[in-house]
């Protein structure tokens, strides 16, 4: 039976690496928003142009991006060097270039030379963005290599005691700076286990789950945090294998396999689920690759799963002989020992694989208009998989959750780290970047908006959260809220407006029309979600970046529901152009969109709809 995901989609705030620059050239941007829509061919064709430019900047961009899609895309890692070589040779962003090739480096299983790399690289940043990257690099190269040893049975030449401590150092340095981080806590729970680091590995959990899992649900994760802040304290590489049992349940009741393979006994049955995700990750990327590529077909992926369950069920612990392999038997076994979640079906228009851990569940009854759905809401974390689309967009974006029958679900990190960008994007020391990176865009959008009305303005996404930020930030202090408390107290606040618009609003809109007669089509279904998650949102400018979206008009669900929810937005701001202050009905409107207040927003959104 093939299942169709309704998801809520993220193009995440974050700038991991130069390709992902706000300084922005309309050929490279071209290509980025090709990538967005998994439209290779034509990412090329747009880099390989921009890669011609007089310009030295914006060769380096272009020649680092198809390096990267000749990695990722078609794993001819020569070609890829070739055009890293390209990129370095203009002399221009060579940091960001760096880093790219210590990616490479690790996806090879090159893990010194990878730690060489992103040291260099992190010397060499003159930007804290590709400084962060490096510092990333750095971090995954040591963890990489001591679960290939661990988990996997290779022999890697693994970095030396120094590059852990290295790595331990920078990202500690990087939670101090912006703490709660998913990527950097994760990496340093890793890299301090590694170094023998136990104080550094408590704090990298704290942080991880500094941000509620939400509040009021059930979850298990306070007690297991509670439980690896006492144990891991006295973790120095040396434990007695009853000490490491204690470390391996706490990790895995805090959803976080890898580390509890790294610290596990020998023949431990969490060495072998690691190597299961890790397993499961490969073969799930690869076939995604393979698929964009017209190379694959979707039931191989659902093969490939069956596989790797049946491998892992006769090495996970029984009290005695394992009993009979059926799929069904091992997503209930995984769930009840590991709170996996497996999720196989079409999202976003292709056949993908979603694995998680569950941290937190609930049941609730969402009302829009006088109709009611109940629902079980889960919250996951502990990705191995997100989907095809979040592995295309290579973290600059992700699927934030998705509905099906009566479950709705919510992708943790995906809502933690977009909570914590939007909150970066406002210091004070990134305001000159803002400015200047909006202007920039601005001025390319409004040629565009004049050849496609529906265009994708990267400017008015940016207008949007620049202004709900702005705007929150006032209410807040408004409210008596002081600068000390400024930061956690907004980033609670996005994060819950984030989980009620995009997960709950959107989502429980699914379950909602699910009851529609006749059936409603999946474009339509995405459609009405849309209207609902702005129409319900506390603050509607805030979550609107995910449907202004390079996705706009291709030919996916969402792609499609954008481009109506567009014109739609178009028709009401010429029949209301009296009420919008400052509204020129003579120039393109898409670029005016900021101008509306959140209640206008509101409004336009409600009159789409043919429940409101």
């Amino acid at each position: 039976m093939v299942v169709r995901l309704l998801l809520a989609l993220f193009l995440a705030p974050t700038v991991l690496g130069a390709q992902y620059s706000r300084d922005r050239i309309s050929l490279v941007l071209r290509g980025e928003e090709a990538l967005q829509r998994q439209e290779i061919a034509k990412a090329i064709a747009a880099f390989r142009e921009a890669a011609g430019d007089t310009n030295p900047r914006r060769r380096a961009a272009a020649e680092r991006m198809l390096g990267v899609i000749e990695w990722r895309f078609f794993h001819e890692n020569g070609r890829a060097r070739e055009h890293f070589g390209a990129a370095l040779a203009t002399q221009r962003d060579t940091a960001a270039t760096l880093v790219e090739m210590a990616r490479l480096a690790i996806a090879e299983g090159r893990y010194r030379q990878a730690v060489s790399l992103a040291r260099v690289a992190r010397a060499a940043a003159r930007d804290e963005f590709v400084q962060r990257a490096a510092i990333l690099q750095l971090g995954r190269a040591v963890s990489e290599a001591a679960l290939a040893a661990r988990v996997d049975g290779e022999a890697p030449e693994s970095p030396n005691d120094s590059a852990a401590a290295g790595a331990v150092a920078g990202l500690s340095a990087l939670l101090r700076a912006t703490p709660g981080r998913g990527d950097e806590s994760r990496l340093l729970l890793l890299d301090a286990l590694v170094a023998g680091d136990g104080a550094a590995a408590a704090r990298a959990v704290r942080s991880y789950y500094l941000i509620d899992v939400e509040p009021g649900m059930r979850s298990q994760i306070p007690a297991a945090v509670a439980a690896l802040e006492q144990l891991l304290v006295s973790w120095d590489g040396t434990a007695s294998r009853g000490e490491r049992r204690r470390l391996v349940a706490a990790l895995l009741r805090a959803r976080f396999p890898d580390a509890a393979a790294l610290v596990a006994p020998n023949g431990d049955e969490a060495i072998a689920y690691e190597e299961f995700c890790r397993r499961i990750a490969r073969e799930a990327e690869e076939y995604y690759r393979r698929l964009l590529l017209g190379q694959s077909k979707p039931d191989e992926l659902m093969r490939l799963y069956i596989r790797a369950s049946h491998d892992l069920w006769p090495r996970l612990r029984w009290p005695g002989a394992p009993p009979p392999f059926y799929p069904a038997a091992s997503d209930r076994e995984l769930a009840r020992r590991f709170g996996t979640m497996i999720q196989l079906g079409i999202a976003g228009g292709y056949y993908d694989l979603h694995m998680g851990h569950v941290v937190a569940a609930e049941t609730r009854t969402i009302t829009q208009y006088g109709h009611r759905a109940k629902v079980t809401f889960l919250v996951i974390d502990g990705m191995v998989t997100n989907g095809l689309q979040s592995w295309a967009w290579d973290e600059a974006g992700g699927h934030g959750g998705w509905q099906r029958a009566d479950t709705v679900v919510q992708v943790r990190p995906i809502f933690v780290e977009h909570a914590l960008a939007l909150w970066i994007s406002g210091d004070s020391t990134r305001a000159a970047r803002e400015v200047r990176s909006i202007a920039l865009d601005s001025a390319m959008d409004s040629r565009l908006a004049a050849q496609d009305s529906i265009a994708y303005l990267p400017s008015v996404a940016a207008r949007l959260r620049r202004d709900g930020r702005r705007a929150l930030v006032d209410s807040l202090r408004r409210a008596g809220i002081p600068d000390s408390a400024l930061e956690p107290t907004f980033i609670r606040v996005v994060s819950d407006l984030f989980r009620e618009s995009s997960i709950i609003a959107h989502e429980g809109r699914h379950a909602i029309d699910d009851g529609a007669r006749p059936k409603l089509s999946t474009e339509e279904r995405e459609f009405r979600a849309k209207l609902s998650e702005v129409a319900f949102a506390a603050r509607p400018k805030l979550v609107m970046s995910s449907i202004i979206h390079p996705n706009i008009g291709d030919a996916t669900p969402h792609g499609q529901a954008n481009a109506r929810v567009m014109l739609g937005l178009l028709r009401w701001m010429r029949a209301q152009a009296r009420e919008i202050p400052g509204l020129d009905v003579s120039r393109p409107l898409l670029p005016q969109l900021p101008l509306l207040t959140d209640a206008q927003l509101r409004a336009a959104f409600r009159s789409m709809d043919p429940l409101a």
